[in-house]
């Protein structure tokens, strides 16, 4: 058994179906059911007492996003999912701060802004689904002041190159946030380099680490320069953290990290899940999760070649994604269905979402299923 066979042995859904779409969701390992159940009987022996052991645990794994994305802890905030962060830092800026967004977003990088009031521009993808740098400058006008994509395109698996556009945002003086969730743990990602300012990531898809947990970056720069609209009783330093009654809780100072973001107690749990499934993916390599995804991105667009299937998704090599679309029919998908074969499927559109549980024993069972007699 190889490596890439032992880590598919850990999912058990790969047991009885072949798991495409992580793009909406993924499982989590027999591990992580592990860990969990380890965390409630910690908590139910120790109670309050567990969090001498929780606190330190939580702060390693802000650490593992940092040393991820290339950043520092001071900069990485612990969030319930992408659409909370993108609320949160929508209330860092003035209303009359422009934005530029894409047309075929997920409705949580401009709900936030249009709510609010800020004016809102939004840049379409050419017939292809190709959205090109030299359109989105085109949009950016005086008043405009953030960019604001989602790394990986959820509907069309287009994959921004994030080193141009933050090229980009550098030339124009724009404030550029990244929406990661359809990317990261599949896709390395280098804030500094890419000149990114805010970056948010739900971790339930290609991190495998179930649902209401995620991080997001805030650079220093933002930090210094933004102050948060929403804060809590945890966003603050008070003189007396001891809480005895004869203190004056009135008087704080806002925290000067990305942890005044953190409004209430952290969800432990969630956030030491986190890092178990993070420490488990680094063990296994950034670069050989990346090398063995797009290898069976290499090999599905070949097996389509073979096959008469089209690749809606046929994107130069630098704006490819774990999200790959076929042109099938109704019928074709039913007969994915009939051979447990759990993918999207929509308007002559099948969306597969390829992770590192997958291997091309998968890929060929779509195309069998696909050219399946009746």
């Amino acid at each position: 058994m190889n490596v890439w066979d032992k880590i598919r042995a850990d999912y058990p859904v790969c047991r009885h179906s072949i798991y495409l779409t992580t793009n909406g969701g993924g499982p989590v390992s027999t591990r992580y059911v592990k860990k969990a159940q380890q965390l409630l009987t910690e908590l139910s022996e120790q109670g309050r007492t567990v969090m001498n052991e929780w606190d330190p645990q939580a702060e390693n794994t802000r650490a593992l996003v940092a040393q991820m994305l290339h950043a520092t802890p001071q900069e990485i905030a612990f969030i319930t999912n992408t659409s909370q962060g993108m609320s949160l830092i929508q209330g860092l800026f003035p209303k009359e701060y422009g934005v530029i967004t894409m047309k075929d977003e997920f409705p949580s990088s401009f709900v936030p802004w249009l709510q609010r009031g800020h004016p809102v521009q939004f840049v379409d993808s050419d017939a292809n689904g190709v959205i090109h740098p030299e359109d989105i400058e085109k949009q950016i006008t005086p008043e405009t002041k953030l960019l604001i994509v989602s790394h990986v395109m959820f509907r069309t698996g287009f994959r921004h190159d994030l080193k141009v556009l933050g090229d980009l945002c550098k030339k124009h003086d724009l404030i550029f946030v990244v929406d990661a969730t359809q990317s990261f743990g599949v896709n390395p990602i280098d804030v500094a380099d890419c000149n990114i300012d805010v970056l948010i990531f739900h971790a339930y898809k290609w991190v495998t680490a179930g649902y209401g947990i995620g991080a997001m970056y805030i650079s220093k720069r933002i930090l210094q320069q933004y102050q948060p609209e929403f804060i809590g009783w945890y966003s603050v330093d008070y003189p007396h953290p001891d809480f005895q009654s004869n203190n004056d809780y009135s008087q704080f100072t806002p925290k000067q990290d990305a942890t005044v973001f953190e409004t209430g107690t952290l969800p432990y749990m969630n956030v030491l899940l986190l890092g178990h499934t993070l420490d488990y993916l680094h063990g296994i390599g950034a670069d050989a999760i990346h090398e063995h995804v797009y290898s069976l991105i290499t090999y599905l667009h070949q097996k389509a070649a073979e096959n008469n299937v089209k690749i809606l998704t046929s994107y130069a090599p630098q704006h490819l994604s774990p999200i790959q679309c076929l042109d099938i029919t109704q019928e074709q998908y039913l007969r994915l269905e009939k051979h447990r074969i759990i993918a999207r499927y929509k308007n002559d559109k099948l969306t597969l979402g390829i992770n590192f549980y997958n291997n091309k024993e998968d890929i060929d069972a779509v195309f069998n299923a696909l050219n399946a007699a009746e």
